[in-house]
């Protein structure tokens, strides 16, 4: 599914906030408010948002009613207040900018998102309290949008696969097995791949984690989260960030700057909605979505992602990132300009916000092209954007490869009451609720698939020794694993 829109809409303005432990402490209101007036003074003139009537938030850790109704207030503007669910690609409210304004349903959209966690962890008395709305601000337009489809299925809700950390370590550990990755090189390839993460990092003045590569030598990769990561090799939420982007149209962005040369142009936006649980993938290591909106970029561009003079690939987990290095052919060409989601900092769910505006920022400064990237789930769906210097001579593009990867990716039959001999898909020692755990999917001659969860110190400590994938186990009649 593929529409095209006019060339002439631009990110005017954008910003990116850090805010040190040791600064005055602010509320995440105050942040995304703070990050809302510099994006302006980054578009020439703070007049512009007098004409924001859309303001689009993506939904944090925190549990806030109509934060972009807070934030317009703050602002003293009149304007419709959109707040997106996790579970929600962020490309997706870029998109949703780029349509309405097209459309002429918004004449200037901002998407502000941010996270205090770290205050509201250490110094949360210091903090002010969220205000609220007045009776007259609450009459005001707001929605609350909600993803189609959860990215993972109730079976493994039901089991307890529900954190992040342990089905990307699944997806990891499927890898490694599927290119015959002894455990060290697996480890070293890692930590080589994190470790370019932290020098990229130490560039950037606004990077959560300061002097990261240093911190590491100090410090090691910290406790293990779930085999084979480490503290140091996943997203860090514990952050005080914000950051902002105005969309507009090129007559309105010329009207409160001082020029055309500071303007940025998306030129395509492509993703992948289709939600396919982990556990049902065929093969857990191989993104389908990746490789459809690759081709589709090329189909529509006639241009490889790997062209554009920088990346910034979404970098939750280092398996998402090598994922996406190989479906983009970047070969050795750096795949961030931030240092990612572990040092420069991951807000949860905004993060993209944050590359984005750094992003177009690089882009403006170079005059050249840029391509970032989403995932939400458990790389379960995917996002890219591309952007540009110069005005696409064809429009925007905007294209979704749900059905394609919905399609042509082969999943697997779950029986959750699977007994007998199969095969290890993939498995790992989680450490993320504090007791050990392992959690095995595995697989039998029937091509049916069953989750094992244990906690027994016997089967924790065989699979520390190794994941056995491709070993064969053997599972009672009551689900206890049997080596």
């Amino acid at each position: 599914m593929e529409t095209n829109v006019q060339s002439n809409i631009v990110i005017a303005g954008t910003s990116h906030l850090t805010k040190r432990p040791n600064d005055i402490p602010c509320n995440v209101i105050e942040l995304m408010c703070e990050a809302t007036q510099k994006a302006a003074e980054d578009a020439g003139n703070d007049a512009i948002l007098s004409v924001v009537d859309q303001i689009i938030v993506p939904q944090g850790t925190w549990t806030i009613n109509n934060p972009g109704g807070l934030v317009a207030q703050h602002l003293g503007i009149a304007a419709k207040s959109i707040t997106y669910n996790v579970g929600v690609l962020q490309s997706s409210l870029i998109k949703r900018a780029i349509e309405d304004v097209n459309a002429a349903k918004s004449r200037c959209t901002l998407i502000v998102g941010g996270e205090a966690k770290d205050y509201e962890r250490n110094v949360s008395e210091s903090l002010h309290a969220i205000p609220t709305l007045s009776d007259s601000r609450r009459q005001e337009s707001s929605e609350f949008i909600q993803p189609a489809d959860l990215p993972i299925s109730r079976y493994e809700i039901d089991m307890g696969l529900i954190k992040a950390p342990e089905q990307y370590a699944l997806i990891e550990n499927a890898y490694a097995h599927a290119h015959k990755l002894t455990r060290e090189s697996h480890q070293e390839l890692i930590n080589n791949e994190w470790e370019e993460m932290a020098r990229i990092a130490d560039s950037i003045p606004s990077s959560w984690i300061q002097n990261a590569h240093d911190h590491l030598k100090k410090n090691g990769w910290g406790r293990t989260i779930a085999t084979p990561y480490m503290l140091h090799h996943v997203t860090q939420w514990n952050v005080n960030q914000a950051s902002a982007i105005l969309i507009t149209t090129q007559d309105v962005a010329e009207t409160y700057s001082n020029g055309s040369d500071g303007f940025i142009f998306p030129n395509a936006l492509i993703e992948s909605n289709a939600v396919i649980p982990l556990t049902e993938r065929s093969q857990l290591h191989h993104c389908n979505g990746l490789h459809h909106i690759k081709n589709e970029y090329v189909r529509l561009t006639g241009k490889n992602p790997s062209e554009s003079q920088f990346h910034e690939l979404y970098s939750c987990f280092p398996i998402a990132v090598r994922l996406q290095r190989e479906a983009f052919e970047l070969g050795k060409r750096p795949g961030t300009i931030t240092g990612g989601m572990t040092f420069a900092g991951g807000p949860y769910n905004n993060f993209m916000v944050q590359g984005l505006s750094q992003l177009a920022k690089q882009v403006r400064e170079s005059q050249t092209t840029g391509v970032i990237t989403s995932v939400s789930g458990m790389l379960t769906k995917q996002g890219l954007i591309s952007l540009s210097a110069e005005q696409p001579p064809s429009g925007i593009y905007l294209s979704d490869v749900s059905d394609k990867t919905q399609s042509r990716t082969d999943r697997i039959h779950l029986e959750p009451e699977m007994c007998g001999n199969a095969k290890v898909v993939s498995s790992t020692v989680s450490y993320s609720a504090g007791a050990p755990q392992v959690y095995v999917l595995a697989e039998n001659h029937d091509k049916q698939r069953r989750l094992l969860i244990s906690d027994s110190n016997t089967v924790i400590e065989e699979f520390l020794k190794s994941h056995k994938i491709g070993d064969t186990i053997h599972i009672s009649q009551e689900g206890f694993i049997n080596l």
